[in-house]
């Protein structure tokens, strides 16, 4: 079969593109064929002058075939500064995988040089296979922060029960003095600072641990601006780091919702961390609370955002996954299927929001009754 593939080659029945893009093709099912794979494909005489290649290697490149065909497999691909390894496929008559990947045009490859041989088994040229792997290098990337974030979520945990402890301890005998100290005596005003930032901490604790929670089921009465703000606590830290800002706008007084509150404050927390990384340094988030006339029995939560430069945000844009998860062809950002699950099984639904001289802002509607769907 190689043998006969070198030959088709030669004798023009193995089309290259350009032949085919010309109709001069005495056989077009071969280029069909090599077009058709979803991988670039490149076929090389023993010293790597490339004799066909297929269309997709040619889009990579951003060259048509004529430009490229009798060049090296060097002076294509890697340069002359170092060994080709297509020399060991051709010296040993096995193939060679590339360690790490090539970086073109926005893309991951991974290379495969494979042998082909003639009927008395001598290599008499070789395949060079580059897959497409961009995809499967970000899901792999994206499972590896995941194992991070379950790691920290342990760290945090077994760190949360270690000052746990030692806080009481605090806490309880700044209460126990403060008890014995009047309004007006020495060492009340730091006593009961003593006391507020103990407690602090451990409700910053409680609601780090929240989010690394599994669901439990429960539906919990939520004042929905006090969870946004807690949950704008959380992440602060890391929008901080950013120089990015962030304020909850509150355009009505907020009726209760019914949900989990601690899969509420998972999702949200991940949907302001991503919408601060989407704005970057320097930018601004804005999440506005308001009802809609059209949506009755559904409170909104818009999420608002501005660049460093001025520039309202898409967010139709940066959350299309949550608009038509169908037609995204990349994986959402970490943290982001888990969100969409947890606001599905809420009832809430999504949709973009045209906000005039805001933007394009991503909003979300809760329902404010137990079991309402939208």
């Amino acid at each position: 079969m190689p043998t006969r593939v070198k030959n088709a080659i030669e004798d023009g029945s193995l089309p290259t593109s350009d032949q085919t893009s010309r109709g001069t093709t005495p056989d077009p099912s071969w280029a069909f064929i090599i077009d058709a794979v979803p991988a670039c494909i490149s076929i090389h005489s023993p010293s790597g002058e490339l004799l066909a290649a297929n269309r997709m290697l040619c889009d990579v490149y951003g060259k048509p075939f004529p430009e490229i065909k009798g060049l090296s497999c060097d002076e294509l691909f890697h340069g002359y500064d170092a060994e080709c390894p297509h020399e060991r496929v051709v010296r040993t008559g096995e193939a060679v995988q590339l360690p790490g990947d090539l970086h073109i045009a926005g893309r991951d490859l991974a290379v495969t040089l494979e042998p082909l041989l003639d009927e008395q088994g001598t290599v008499d040229g070789f395949v060079r296979v580059m897959r497409d792997v961009t995809r499967e290098r970000l899901t792999q990337q994206q499972l590896m922060n995941a194992e991070r974030f379950a790691t920290l979520g342990q760290l945090l945990s077994g760190v949360a029960h270690d000052v746990g402890t030692p806080l009481n301890v605090i806490s309880g005998y700044a209460e126990f003095l403060l008890m014995r100290t009047s309004p007006e005596g020495q060492g009340h005003k730091e006593l009961s600072a003593i006391l507020d930032q103990t407690r602090r901490i451990a409700a910053v604790f409680s609601r780090a641990l929240d989010l690394a929670r599994p669901p439990q089921g429960r539906t919990d009465a939520i004042e929905i601006k006090a969870l946004l703000t807690e949950t704008l606590d959380l992440v602060r830290h890391h929008l901080r780091r950013a120089d990015v800002k962030a304020c909850i706008t509150c355009r009505i007084t907020p009726p209760l919702i019914y949900g989990e509150a601690v899969q509420l404050r998972q999702a949200f927390f991940n949907l302001l961390l991503n919408g601060g990384q989407h704005v970057g340094n320097g930018g601004q988030l804005q999440v506005v609370i308001d009802e809609d006339a059209d949506r009755p029995g559904f409170l909104g939560l818009t999420l608002l955002g501005r660049e460093a430069n001025g520039i309202v945000h898409d967010f139709s844009s940066s959350f299309a996954f949550f608009l038509a998860p169908e037609t995204v062809s990349e994986p959402p950002a970490i943290g982001l299927y888990l969100s969409k699950r947890i606001l599905d099984e809420a009832g809430a639904k999504m949709t973009a929001t045209e906000a005039g001289e805001e933007g394009v802002g991503l909003t979300i509607y809760l329902p404010m009754k137990p079991g309402t769907r939208g």
